[in-house]
Order: structure tokens, then C-alpha cells, then sequence
């Protein structure tokens, strides 16, 4: 039963990423836009060095909670829905044509 729910959350999880992370999309558009010094938080994350940015992709991210995931007892992450979701983000970020972890791009 725990694999038909991660697996159910995996779809969940591949088509809100894929939904969330069109530029087009009325979602992604509607992402507040955090940014702390050189840190952008929201609506990706990215970090301004020395007239450089630093993208770290969502699949990265999502790759980084789901190892946690294997270390946390309980909580949110502790979840096997946390983790087809997290799961299906990932996929769904190792589909782009850009998927390369670090994507440095120039102001």
C-alpha cells in the first residue's frame, strides 16, 4: 500500500513541478519574489556572485530534501508521500533540456 501512495504522489508531485516551473504558467507567475542580499529564495533559487548567477534547479533541491529524508524520524519529511512527491519533482526536473545542476548565467 506505502508504494501505490508514493507512487500516486510521484504523478502529483511531476505534474504540479511541471505545472509550477513554466515560466508561462499563472502559478509561477503568481510566486511571491524573495530575495536576501544576493540570495533570490523565490520563485527559483539563486545566488549573485560577483556578477555571476549561481541557478540551483529544483530537482537539485528536491534531490538535497530527499537524502535528509533518509536521516529525519518523523515529520514532514519522514513521509513517503513527502517523498513521491519529492520523487516526482525530480523526474519531472531531469526532463528540461537545462537540467544541469549548476547554471551560472552573467547580469
Amino acid at each position: 500500500m506505502q508504494l501505490i501512495y508514493t507512487t500516486i504522489f510521484a504523478i502529483g508531485g511531476y505534474i504540479l513541478a511541471r505545472v509550477a516551473s513554466h515560466p508561462n504558467s499563472k502559478i509561477n507567475s503568481k510566486l511571491p519574489k524573495i530575495k536576501l542580499k544576493n540570495i533570490y529564495i523565490l520563485p527559483s533559487l539563486k545566488i549573485s556572485i560577483k556578477g555571476k548567477i549561481l541557478h540551483l534547479h529544483h530537482w537539485f533541491n528536491f534531490t538535497v530534501l530527499l537524502c535528509l529524508s533518509i536521516f529525519v524520524t518523523g515529520g514532514i519529511l519522514d513521509s513517503w508521500l513527502t517523498r513521491g512527491f519529492l520523487i516526482g519533482g525530480i523526474i519531472q526536473g531531469l526532463r528540461f533540456p537545462d537540467r544541469s545542476i549548476l547554471q551560472k548565467k552573467s547580469q
